[in-house]
């Protein structure tokens, strides 16, 4: 093992990191779920200033789901610069998440 892997084996055990590889996994998963709980209750697009975008990496986890084509991203109206609806693969991933209780 050379020092550069010891190294990132002795990071990759702290409790930081630990946290932000959690943030990695959970986060898109809670973000798409916010996104499909309000659409299937209103029907429309989500608009930004209702998503909670906290956790270490928020704006991030955000275009990893509009890159992987679970939302999409339209404009916003005159309070939003944007909104997010869910795609048809978002939202059967979104049930299937529910169904799991992982979300």
């Amino acid at each position: 093992m050379s020092v550069f892997d010891d190294f990132i084996a002795v990071v990759k055990r702290t409790e930081t990191i630990q946290a932000v590889l959690r943030s990695l996994e959970e986060d898109p998963a809670r973000l798409l779920g916010s996104i499909c709980k309000e659409y299937e209750s209103t029907g429309k697009s989500v608009p930004d200033h209702h998503l909670h975008l906290g956790g270490y990496f928020g704006e991030a986890v955000l275009r990893a789901l509009i890159s992987a084509s679970l939302i999409t991203k339209d404009p916003g109206d005159r309070y939003a610069l944007y909104s997010y609806k869910p795609t048809e693969v978002g939202i059967n991933y979104y049930k299937g998440m529910l169904a799991e209780k992982k979300i």
